[in-house]
């Protein structure tokens, strides 16, 4: 009994240190990101998903007009002591294109495990009964191996956050979360099954 106490013990402990260990190493990625992309840019690499399906690395600081009408996708990577810990995916590379935006964050340890990740995505709306444009977040902690805890808002162009309760939105929700469930699943833990899910050729 007594030593099925202590494993008990151990379980719980093996998982909370597993959560604590993984938010904080949640903070110190999106920290030394935040410092890269505003410092040392140059250390980001960009790659195009073109329409054919094949992965390009960009050779200029133009993707847009380097790939012409060709580009599906964009990425961009940031390795840290050469591994790579941040990988941005989104659909417009600089500002709106069209009528919305889409882009993910996705942060990795040393390790390759995915610790945690962002999905942005602004829309317009025909019926502006409830909002002109709607801007979503969601942000996901591994809180251990098989789960992530999901954090989400949906603001209105005012920057307002939406009351799907409120009689001017009440009849909105299904329609705007039907748009905000089609965005990609997060199906991978890691830094390979997010290359698998990409179709991208994995480097170690």
């Amino acid at each position: 009994m007594k030593n099925l106490i202590v494993l008990i013990n151990l379980c719980i402990f093996s998982v909370f240190y597993s959560q604590n260990s993984y938010e904080n190493e949640l903070k110190q990625t999106k920290l030394f990101v935040k410092g890269a992309l505003k410092n040392q840019p140059s250390k980001v690499i960009e790659y195009v998903k073109l329409t054919d399906g094949r992965i390009k690395q960009s050779k200029t600081d133009n993707p847009v007009e380097e790939f012409e009408l060709q580009w599906e996708m964009f990425y961009k990577i940031l390795r840290k002591n050469n591994k790579i810990v941040y990988i941005s995916k989104s659909d417009d590379l600089w500002g709106h294109i069209g009528d919305s935006k889409t882009s993910y964050d996705y942060y990795f340890n040393e390790e390759g495990i995915l610790v945690g990740a962002e999905k942005n995505l602004d829309f317009f709306l025909l019926d502006t009964t409830c909002a002109n444009q709607v801007k979503y977040y969601v942000s996901y902690m591994n809180v251990k191996a098989e789960k992530l805890e999901k954090t989400e808002i949906y603001k209105d162009n005012n920057g307002n956050v939406i009351d799907f309760t409120s009689r001017k939105c009440k009849n909105s929700k299904t329609y705007i979360q039907s748009i905000t469930n089609s965005l990609d699943k997060i199906t991978f833990r890691n830094l390979e099954g997010f290359m698998k899910a990409e179709k991208i050729k994995y480097y170690k």
